[in-house]
């Protein structure tokens, strides 16, 4: 079991590196600076010979495929939140999906026939007040989520069997550590330190009761597949920094409460075509996204709690 765990940590490490070096020879700075991927200090890096770099990698490379590829068939959270390491193995995407887009699409009061034709496009769409009849509107909120894993038993044994926890840039671990902050920081009172996280609702009596709250939007196609859990995203200010999912259907994202901004950008191949832009969705709106096509982050205003439910179909 030891040798396994060294093995396992060894491939990780091997992986950063060759995604440090892939990055450097033509993804963004900026976030690779933001993900300190090896900890490699940048100007280090300034002044190797990029043949050097492009024989090493491809040598590494082939020497690590076969490991990896049965470590990522075999764990299902080798590398949970290094989306990084999966950008160098990202097809490269048609720019059509964003030219000429410099805002999302607004709708309103919008029904399934409707909505059809937006339905499965990769456009940043925003559907107005959709979910403001949410049970959840008014009753979700930090301490009923507590409460709930607090009295079910092997609630948070769920995160560690599958359901990814998502701590973003806040210092907080697990979701048992969320629900133990003391009261003063959940408030997000003058002097403590704002927290934001999300992660997967997966724990099937939780995931029933929370249901009670909320429903599927309902001008999505009735024929649509949709997932087994959704995600729960929740806190102050900070949001989710910049990033693309790697899952196999497109996201709606409804906003519970509180409001948030999100700022959108194309994937670098497209960055000479397509534009960077931002939008801003209040409570009852539902935010739809190709979030494989569109790296995106949050940022909530100060002062603010925001929470939100978000899930897919395809």
């Amino acid at each position: 079991m030891q040798k396994f765990s060294y093995e396992k940590r060894n491939i990780q490490k091997k992986l950063k590196c060759i995604q440090k070096s892939a990055l450097e020879r033509g993804l963004d700075r900026a976030l690779i600076r933001q993900f300190n991927i090896c900890n490699v200090n940048q100007k280090s890096l300034i002044g190797i010979n990029s043949a050097i770099i492009s024989i090493g990698i491809a040598f590494i490379a082939a020497a690590l495929a076969g490991l990896a590829v049965e470590y990522l068939l075999s764990a299902r959270c080798l590398l949970p939140i290094n989306h990084l390491v999966w950008e160098v193995a990202r097809p490269l995407a048609d720019c059509n999906y964003c030219a000429n887009i410099t805002k999302p699409i607004i709708l309103q009061n919008i029904s399934r026939r409707n909505f059809r034709k937006y339905a499965y496009s990769s456009k940043p769409i925003i559907v107005k007040k959709a979910i403001k009849h949410w049970r959840g509107a008014k009753e979700l909120n930090f301490y009923m989520f507590k409460r709930l894993y607090e009295e079910i038993s092997g609630s948070y044994e769920s995160l560690e069997e599958g359901c990814q926890f998502l701590n973003f840039k806040t210092n907080l671990f697990t979701l048992k550590e969320v629900f133990e902050m003391p009261d003063a920081r959940v408030r997000n009172e003058p002097g403590q330190e704002p927290w934001y996280v999300g992660w997967g609702n997966c724990h099937p009596d939780i995931l029933a009761k929370v249901r009670k709250y909320y429903s599927i939007p309902e001008f999505l196609p009735k024929d649509a597949e949709f997932p087994a859990t959704e995600n729960i995203f929740f806190g102050y200010e900070m949001g989710a920094v910049m990033h693309l999912d790697y899952i196999p259907r497109l996201m709606w994202q409804g906003q519970v409460r509180g409001n948030k901004t999100w700022t959108v950008v194309p994937v670098p191949e497209c960055e000479h075509i397509c534009n960077n832009f931002q939008y801003y969705v209040e409570p009852g709106d539902v935010v739809l996204l190709d979030t494989r096509l569109w790296y995106h982050a949050t940022s909530i205003p100060k002062g603010q709690f925001s929470l939100t439910v978000q899930s897919e179909y395809g």
